[in-house]
């Protein structure tokens, strides 16, 4: 049986394609790490979702390079997570990783299929170490993806800064850190997966949205008429070309998607108050 390993499991992009391949009846290998004592209840939280699945099974980062998978299997790497994220020790991670491919393409183990998850950014150098990697294995693909939203969207994304009505000078970084140009909600991406990889030969992918001005939708609907104290005129919303296009049928609506990310971040918050009482 095929087995999908998902780097990044307990993250935003990657919980959701761990959910995906389980709801399949596909086993996953979960790899996850530690990255602050704030964002441990979310942690334990996703757990409770996956974690009882029997096709399911958990690693350390650490613990990684002791996996012994085979040709049949598929590991996916979510950058983008990276991206988003608050990570502590995060060359450390990129170090982890690398030593993994390395280990396949030094011909100790069959090489499995990688996938990897990149953000759409101008600036990739301290990713380099593992597209280097990536990039000579000629079965792999990078995959680049424009903003994912939706419940369990990252802290630090400009989408949950807004919900979390945020100061001024966090939401204007947290805009001018991500892709504008373009968005899709998480589902809609994740149920495009497999049409994705099995669409084209091409080994560079950038998705986009089926919906116009995706991203500028979802923006107004959380800043309204303050939006413009967040946006610059010189704020990018140019479609960055990072390879060949795979346009992604969005069936969740701006409006709908960003009304499920409010309600979850309302319970996300409760559950904070909750902890704080015990």
């Amino acid at each position: 049986m095929q087995t999908n390993i998902v780097i990044g499991t307990y993250r935003f992009v990657g919980f959701y394609m761990t959910q995906h391949f389980l709801n399949q009846g596909k086993e996953v290998i979960g790899i996850d790490w530690d990255d602050s004592e704030a964002s441990q209840y979310i942690m334990e939280e996703k757990e409770l979702e996956i974690g009882r699945n029997a096709n399911y099974i958990y690693f350390p980062i650490n613990k990684l390079k002791l996996l012994d998978i085979s040709q049949q299997d598929t590991v996916f790497i979510s950058l983008y997570d990276f991206q988003s994220g608050k990570l502590d020790k995060i060359d450390f991670l990129i170090g982890e990783i690398v030593f993994f491919i390395e280990k396949f393409k030094n011909g100790k183990d069959e090489m499995p299929n990688f996938v990897l998850f990149m953000p759409i950014e101008k600036d990739v150098s301290i990713f380099q170490p593992i597209l280097n990697s990536i990039r000579e294995i000629d079965s792999a693909k990078i995959i680049y993806l424009p903003t994912i939203y939706g419940p369990w969207q990252s802290e630090g994304m400009s989408f949950e800064a807004g919900i979390n009505q945020l100061g001024q000078s966090e939401i204007k970084a947290a805009i001018a850190a991500e892709y504008s140009g373009d968005a899709l909600y998480i589902t809609d991406f994740v149920n495009a997966l497999e049409a994705v990889l099995t669409s084209s030969s091409d080994r560079e992918i950038q998705l986009c949205s089926s919906i116009d001005d995706h991203w500028n939708k979802c923006a107004k609907l959380i800043f309204g008429e303050s939006m413009d104290l967040f946006t610059s005129q010189s704020q990018s919303t140019t479609n960055i070309n990072k390879g060949s296009i795979f346009e992604v049928p969005c069936k969740m609506e701006p409006e709908e998607g960003i009304a499920l990310q409010r309600k979850h971040n309302k319970r996300l918050n409760l559950l904070k108050k909750w902890r704080k009482r015990d």
